[in-house]
């Protein structure tokens, strides 16, 4: 593996939690793809978000405009993270739940993996919160000082996502500062860049920016929010990372182009030195779909799979999903639709639609048996409709026609376990 590349394990591990080069996931739920007390497996730069503007990071939930990220929350920046000054047990970010989480975010930025921070709350409760990344992990026992805060300022961003939904991301730095890091992550399975992210959000007032990077639209797509998006409290949107950050751009061994900041310009003037550049999957969880109907046998559930992802089950004959804000790129770029399934039930058919579940089917997935329901296979399509182009709502319907003399589930034989849909 190469050592720009950080994996880290999603609840069973489905694909590790991601920590960029570092997958990431979103911004109200900081619960990310693993518990406070997991032991992580990294790979490098593959991470996953989870902390929401809603549990910590906002200036709603203890991180306000006049005190940042200080010792009015329990947190110091001259004493360990161990100790009693580094992080109280008796005030602030220990003692409530949702606060917590974002102390298991400072774990997991700070301190790498194999290093764990141990802290009792004010009942004398012990929590383990577990490393990941690997920016600040000094602080453990140590200060953070402006280095420092700048590297947990540009992690925490990233690991925010505004609705708390679960999205791998992948971390790249070219800063001399983030070098364990690295500039080049080289996993193709995260082709977009969704924008830096840098700052610091320790002082009073807190800074904390973004810019929206080459591909930045499609982080809509898979649910992420915050660096190119919009409603993310204390984070400001600057201009597109292209004119706002220095950056190095090389080709990976794989063919990708990975664009990646060695400093940033906030719209003050002031230069940034550790920002990290976050990169997108193309492929949508389906657990994140933002609607669903046709729940005449039971309807769709999401469940929790390896990795920190959420897949979609239960789903019966005249079922539909939808997921919004899906890129089609110029007119005729796209040209296949993938479903990830498991399942030993053969003869049903997934259909996409534009922008309606009556709308005529764009791709059909007849569905085969993978053999188990362990065992997944990339079920795929040709996008069959000329000129798609542009962003657009799709429909995900499922025609179980074939099997609805069996009776089964109501008629038509449940389709299984789906893990991502993807439209390229």
């Amino acid at each position: 593996m190469s050592k720009n590349l950080f994996l880290f394990p999603l609840a069973a591990r489905a694909l590790p939690f991601v920590l960029a080069a570092v997958p990431i996931a979103g911004c109200s739920d900081l619960q990310s793809q693993q518990t406070a007390d997991e032991d992580p497996l990294a790979l490098f730069n593959n991470s996953d978000n989870g902390l929401a503007s809603s549990n910590g990071l906002s200036s709603s939930n203890g991180l306000t405009s006049s005190n940042g990220l200080g010792l009015s929350n329990g947190l110091g920046l001259s004493n360990g993270l161990a100790s009693s000054n580094g992080l109280a047990s008796s005030n602030g970010l220990m003692t409530n739940a949702q606060s917590r989480t974002l102390v298991k975010y400072i774990a997991k930025c700070a301190l790498m993996n194999g290093q764990n921070l141990v802290k009792a709350d004010q009942y004398g409760a012990m929590y383990t919160f577990a490393g990941a990344v690997g920016v600040a992990p000094a602080w453990l026992t140590g200060s953070c000082d402006a280095g420092c805060q700048q590297r947990m300022t540009a992690c925490l961003i990233a690991m925010t996502n505004r609705d708390g939904k679960h999205v791998a991301i992948e971390l790249v730095s070219a800063a001399s500062s983030l070098s364990a890091i690295g500039p080049t992550g080289d996993d193709t399975t995260y082709p977009n860049q969704e924008g830096s992210v840098f700052g610091n959000l320790f002082p009073s007032p807190p800074q904390l920016y973004a810019c929206a990077g080459a591909q930045g639209d499609h982080a809509a797509q898979v649910k992420r929010f915050c660096i190119a998006g919009t409603g993310c409290d204390l984070i400001t949107q600057t201009p597109a990372c292209a004119s706002t950050c220095t950056q190095t751009c090389t080709t990976g061994p794989g063919g990708k182009q990975v664009c990646s900041a060695s400093s940033c310009k906030s719209p003050n003037g002031t230069t940034w030195a550790a920002p990290l550049t976050v990169y997108l999957r193309n492929k949508m969880e389906a657990g994140n779909f933002d609607a669903t109907g046709g729940t005449d046998f039971g309807g769709v559930t999401v469940f929790p799979m390896t990795g920190g992802t959420s897949g979609i089950a239960g789903v019966d004959d005249g079922d539909w999903v939808q997921m919004n804000d899906v890129q089609f790129g110029a007119a005729g770029s796209a040209t296949t639709f993938t479903a990830y399934i498991s399942t030993t039930n053969a003869g049903n058919i997934i259909e996409a639609r534009l922008d309606s579940p009556t709308a005529p089917v764009f791709a059909s997935i007849p569905v085969t048996s993978t053999g188990s329901f362990a065992t997944e296979k990339a079920e795929s399509a040709t996008i069959t409709t000329a000129g798609i182009s542009g962003k657009h709502n799709v429909f995900i319907t499922f025609n179980g026609a074939a099997n609805r003399a069996s009776g089964l589930n109501g008629g038509g034989k449940s389709f299984g376990n789906i893990s991502f849909f993807e439209v390229k």
